[in-house]
């Protein structure tokens, strides 16, 4: 199994995903910085003003993680990030984590980033498993991830604080032989 982010960037339909530049981070901090982003992936607030970059830096050289900024392919514009965490090369297993920026919300780029993830983890990777968490309160992640074909395989009752309440969360899988060849993008 390989671990790492590859030296070439990998390219969906919608999305670019690629290495981290130092001219990200301003635009992508911006956009990570938003208070319903950041509830929605489980971050509390409030985050400095370097946020974003932080957390890129504070996982370099981690053997078990590869993260990616995603970027539009229409103009190069960095709208979001997304990697694999927790890689377990005897299990052949990883947990995936995305977010995209508010503006950028509903016009497919986050299915693209999570086809395109999920196609590099499996072929290159040699992944058999990937695995991630969503809440209970964002059924519009719930709809992207089982679309690509996660399924819910179970439920972390009161698991967050998010929106002044406790919600459940549930964890999802998807195994290298659930994504067809008609899921993946091309590249």
């Amino acid at each position: 199994m390989r671990v790492g982010a590859p030296e070439a960037a990998l390219e969906g339909s919608l999305v670019r995903l690629r290495s981290h530049e130092a001219s990200d981070y301003g635009a992508l901090n911006e956009l990570f910085s938003d208070p319903e982003v950041m509830e929605g992936i489980g971050f509390a607030m409030p985050q400095s003003s370097q946020g974003y970059r932080e957390f890129v830096e504070s996982t370099r050289g981690k053997e078990d993680r590869v993260l990616f900024v995603i970027e539009r392919l229409e103009d190069r514009q960095a709208m979001g990030g997304c990697g694999l965490d927790g890689i377990e090369a005897r299990n052949r297993a990883a947990v995936l984590g995305i977010w995209i920026g508010k503006p950028y919300w509903h016009r497919g780029y986050g299915t693209d980033a999570m086809r395109t993830l999920c196609r590099f983890a499996f072929r290159h990777m040699n992944l058999q498993r990937i695995e991630l968490n969503v809440f209970s309160v964002n059924p519009r992640a719930l709809r992207v991830y089982e679309r690509i074909g996660f399924k819910v395989e179970g439920t972390r009752r009161h698991s967050h604080f998010v929106g002044g309440g406790y919600v459940d969360s549930f964890v999802m899988g998807l195994l290298s032989e659930e994504l067809t060849d008609e899921d993946l993008p091309r590249g």
